[in-house]
């Protein structure tokens, strides 16, 4: 038999086999100690003693017997032979086990951001009021998960689309009061009303040219 890479057998033990095989804690106990007294020094088969079951792996005869035959059928040992001192076990490892390691390439796509619905795709709604602070975009109130809405920069009718470049949150009355204003005209009109003072507009204006052309993105 070869050595095994240890670290990489115990490795694949944690991520495969116990949980592939859903081992309990008992048999996880019993499928370490076995391992100790096999594959570990490079062999592939010991006598298990049940007499020493309660000082080994401190179970009692008659859970070590029980579990040994589970662990059997799931198939992480194989009971060879049933001696007068014992049980003559077999120990497989992870990768001798059918479909218990399988490599699985998982193609992670970034996610193209200028393709999301911001509006329509509640998945990605949250974002907007988390890119905004958790304040209304035109007259800066706070506002919280439970009473934003969101509302489009350039409205709807005069083309606005639905991505994080026309897309903010604010609060009820400020959507209510805008109406079909595009928003660098109602923040003007937020000014002229004494709600926003003479920095903030300039502030709202430049934010909002810089949201038109992508620089402020959400965290998707």
């Amino acid at each position: 038999m070869e050595n095994i890479d240890l670290v990489k057998t115990i490795k694949e033990i944690e991520d495969y086999l116990i949980p592939f095989l859903k081992l309990d804690a008992d048999e996880r106990s019993l499928y370490y100690h076995l391992f100790r007294y096999t594959r570990l020094i490079n062999k592939e088969e010991t006598i298990f003693k049940i007499s020493v079951a309660p000082k080994s792996v401190g179970l009692s005869k008659h859970m070590a017997r029980s579990r040994l035959r589970i662990m059997d059928k799931k198939g992480c040992i194989k009971i060879v032979e049933i001696r007068k001192d014992g049980l003559k076990i077999k120990v497989l490892l992870p990768d001798e086990i059918e479909d218990c390691v399988v490599e699985r390439e998982i193609e992670i796509k970034p996610v193209d951001i200028e393709a999301i619905n911001f509006y329509s795709d509640s998945k990605y709604r949250a974002t907007i009021l988390k890119r905004e602070n958790e304040e209304c975009f035109y007259c800066l109130k706070k506002i919280t998960s439970e009473n934003y809405v969101l509302d489009h920069l350039t409205s709807q009718m005069n083309g606005g689309d639905n991505s994080y470049r026309n897309i903010v949150a604010v609060c009820h009355e400020c959507n209510s009061k805008k109406a079909g204003k595009n928003g660098d005209e109602f923040v003007r009109s937020l000014y002229r009303d004494g709600i926003l003072s003479q920095k903030d507009l300039g502030k709202r204006l430049a934010t909002i040219e810089r949201i038109i052309n992508g620089e402020i993105k959400p965290e998707v």
